[in-house]
Formats: C-alpha cells, structure tokens, sequence
C-alpha cells in the first residue's frame, strides 16, 4: 500500500503518523542539498546572515542529491539519492535552524542524526538507491535556486509528481535499519544444488 502525500501542504503534525517501513508517493516541491550546500548554509546562519533568497526550508523537506544535467528533453539528468549519514554532522543545524521538517536519502542514519531526528520530531525518507534514472522520471520542474558556483550541490527547486520514498526514520527517532526482522527459513536450502 502506497500513502499519497504532498510536501506543499503537509504539516510537521501530519509527519508524526507516518510509520516506519510505509510507503509514500510525494508530489510538490522539494529542494536539493548535499555536504557543500549544507555547510555554506550553516556557515551563513553561524555568522548571522539570512537563508539566500529563494531557499525557504520552513515546513519543507531536503533531497540529498546531486543531479546531472539534463540531455535532450529530460528535465534533469539522473538524480539517484546520497548516502544519508554523510549529512548527520550537519542535521541537528539544519533542522534546529532553518524549520525543515524531513529530509530524504538513501541508506541508514547513524546515531547523531537519528537522535537530531527524534529532538525536532522530524522525519527521514529513502528514496531508492541505485535508481537515478527512474527516481528523475518523478522530477517534473528543475530550476537552481542558491549556489550555482557548486555545480552539480548547488541548491535545486525540484517539483516531483509520485516520488517513491519509504519512511526510514519515523519523528520518534525508530529507524527501519534497527528494528528491522529479518525471516530465517525453518530449513536453509543449499541453493547451490537448485
């Protein structure tokens, strides 16, 4: 089962619902960020200097992602999520700071982020690894909105239509990576006979 949800009306107490392991279908706008973009940003509010105009996190989510540029009629090239937990440094900043309200990767978050998750009652989405391609198939407007000197970590404006995420990291701080089962057969199979 697949819950639709949009990010340009969902609230942080809609987000609170949502479980680990569920599956969702975004569509609205998300902006993009990946180390460098997150380390200005941070870097600008420690020294009192506001967000660059056009970048509004306020009840927003950040995709953690390095698009390629587009070729021939694509809206933007491959956009396949980065490791999350290269941003855990920098999630307790970003949500304490800027009213972001989830962020969506690939991968499992490390302690210091899922802690930052469970504080600001956030949440975390994976989005699939491995899949640039298709996850750029959900991208139907791309523009560069801050830090286009940063190349392909400059800060996007994507506007996506059915993305599909799984909730990772639910804003209690309970990670599908830690409570997990995993099914062992009552009797293995050698498959190497099959």
């Amino acid at each position: 089962m697949c819950i639709r949800d949009s990010l340009d009306t969902v609230t942080p107490e809609e987000i609170t619902h949502w479980q680990p392991g569920e599956t969702l279908l975004l569509s609205g706008t998300l902006l993009t960020g990946r180390d460098a973009a997150h380390k200005r940003l941070l870097t600008q509010l420690a020294n009192g200097e506001p967000l660059p105009a056009g970048v509004d996190f306020k009840n927003k989510f950040i995709y953690y992602v390095g698009p390629v540029d587009a070729v021939r009629d694509e809206v933007i090239g491959p956009a396949g999520p980065t490791t999350a937990t290269r941003m855990d440094k920098f999630t307790d900043g970003m949500l304490e700071k800027t009213g972001l309200i989830g962020m969506v990767g690939k991968a499992e978050r490390g302690p210091i982020g899922i802690e930052a998750i469970k504080k600001h009652k956030a949440v975390y989405l994976m989005a699939v690894g491995g899949a640039a391609y298709l996850v750029s198939k959900a991208i139907r407007q791309s523009k560069v909105v801050a830090f286009e000197d940063l190349g392909m970590e400059a800060i996007h404006e994507f506007v996506v239509e059915d993305m599909p995420v799984t909730v990772a990291v639910d804003s209690s701080g309970t990670s599908v990576h830690n409570t997990c089962l995993l099914y062992t057969s009552p009797s293995p199979r050698d498959l190497s006979t099959s």
